[in-house]
């Protein structure tokens, strides 16, 4: 658990930033202490994500729309469900390393515009399956 001031150094953004995310429901503090708001480490991996879809110029509300449709369907009851999406996670990863290294192969002058969008989908893809993982670990526990 981080104080705001440790999270917000943690993630490279202002303290301001943790508090409009915060009233904006895109983060949520853990636990409520007097004056102190906690932040957890899987509230960090989502605020990278959030991070991550500015810069790819997404607004504040088409983000938090992502991340309620996320959480819908990570709402996992069922110990099958849990090792098919480990399965899934696992082959998907496999799946990005095989092609890029294909991309990355690729001559940089002929296709550089196809490689630096792959790139940019591969860290996209990177990013969520982070998330997934942090919340599996989660609900396993």
């Amino acid at each position: 658990m981080y104080k705001i001031g440790e999270f917000a150094k943690m993630a490279g953004v202002s303290k301001r930033t943790i508090d409009y995310y915060t009233n904006l429901g895109l983060i949520t503090p853990i636990s409520i202490e007097s004056r102190y708001r906690y932040y957890s480490k899987l509230t960090l991996v989502r605020l990278k994500m959030i991070e991550h879809l500015k810069e790819k110029r997404y607004t504040l509300e088409e983000i938090k729309q992502h991340l309620l449709l996320l959480e819908q369907n990570l709402v996992l009851t069922d110990n099958n469900q849990l090792d098919l999406l480990n399965t899934q996670i696992e082959a998907l990863k496999k799946q990005l390393t095989e092609l890029q290294d294909t991309v990355c192969s690729l001559n940089i002058n002929k296709n550089k515009a196809v490689k630096e969008k792959f790139l940019q989908g591969v860290a996209l893809i990177q990013s969520l399956t982070l998330y997934i993982d942090e919340i599996t670990s989660l609900i396993q526990l």
